[in-house]
Parts: structure tokens; C-alpha cells; sequence
């Protein structure tokens, strides 16, 4: 074997590194959410999400389009939007069999329960998301769900708090 000259060596360094900087993933970039990422957010109440699908949630609309389609695919109840009368901030919704009511705690000021109560359902709902006026998502998880309630305390300051008193915001059951 031929041994390369220096300047044909430094070249092929040169190319090996530049290939290998530019397969390296840039760690200013976000990583790209794959579908099984997004799919057990939106179906296993015991996912925690990472950090990355977050931030993959809070800047890219395409993102979450791909979630509310698969929520709205697989729903068990879809709230609505409160209809365009309304004024103020809202404190019950009904849709799809379901009925969710805020009600203010009496021990805590600062603190507000959701009950949702199922009409006639066997269905159990395990989570719960809330979409916003600018088509960002909120999740709830619902640890228990008894004999067609489920009771959540939740703080004023809770962004999901907010988005559910909110009349051009919609609920999904899952």
C-alpha cells in the first residue's frame, strides 16, 4: 500500500472531520419528536413527557396539529368551545356524555377543584387536555376516576387552570 502524502492525509482528515461535524446533531437545535414520543403523551397517562417534546410543543404549530389530530382521532368526549354569548370566565362545560365544573375550594383561596362527572358512561377518562385560543395544549392527568367522578385540585395560577375558564378555549377527554 501506497502511503498518501502529507497534504493527501491532511485533506482526508479534513473531510472525515468535516463529515463527522456535520452528522453530529447540533445540541442548539431541538431534537425532532418521533411518533411514538407524541402518541404516549397523548395516550399513557403514565408517560412523563421530556423536556425536548415540551419545547417541540411550545414553538412548532405542525406539532401540535399532529396532536390534535391524534387526540381528536381517539377521544372518548370533546367539550367545545363556550358558545360566543358568553361572557366572563367559564365554570361548567358539557359535551359527548361529560360534565366538568370549577368550583373554588373553601379551605384554600388560592385554589380551585375540577369535577368531571360522566352522564350514563362506563368510560373512564385518564387524561385530559385543554386546547388554548393560539392552539396550545395543556394535560391533565386523572389518577382517579370512581364510579363516573373524578376530583382535582388544581392552583389559580395553573396554566390548564386558566385555559379551562377560558371560553375560546375546547376540552378533549382521552
Amino acid at each position: 500500500m501506497i502511503d498518501p502524502s502529507d497534504k493527501e492525509a491532511e485533506a482526508l482528515f479534513i473531510a472525515l472531520d468535516t463529515l463527522d461535524q456535520i452528522s453530529r446533531p447540533d445540541p442548539d437545535l431541538p431534537r425532532k419528536i418521533g411518533f411514538n414520543e407524541l402518541y404516549a403523551y397523548a395516550n399513557d397517562p403514565d408517560h412523563s413527557p421530556t423536556s425536548d417534546l415540551i419545547a417541540a410543543l411550545s414553538t412548532s404549530l405542525d406539532l401540535r396539529r399532529d396532536l390534535k389530530r391524534l387526540l381528536d382521532k381517539q377521544a372518548l368526549a370533546h367539550l367545545p368551545r363556550v358558545a360566543a354569548a358568553s361572557s366572563g370566565e367559564v365554570t361548567e362545560r358539557e359535551g359527548d356524555g361529560f360534565t366538568l365544573r370549577l368550583k373554588p375550594s373553601k379551605a384554600q383561596e388560592d385554589q380551585v377543584y375540577l369535577l368531571i362527572q360522566a352522564q350514563d358512561r362506563d368510560d373512564s377518562p385518564r387524561l385530559l387536555f385543554v386546547e388554548d385560543e393560539d392552539a396550545t395544549l395543556h394535560r391533565l392527568v386523572i389518577d382517579d376516576f370512581l364510579e363516573g367522578e373524578a376530583q382535582i385540585l388544581l392552583n389559580l395560577q395553573d396554566g390548564i387552570l386558566k385555559a379551562l375558564r377560558n371560553v375560546k378555549s375546547s376540552v378533549i377527554l382521552r
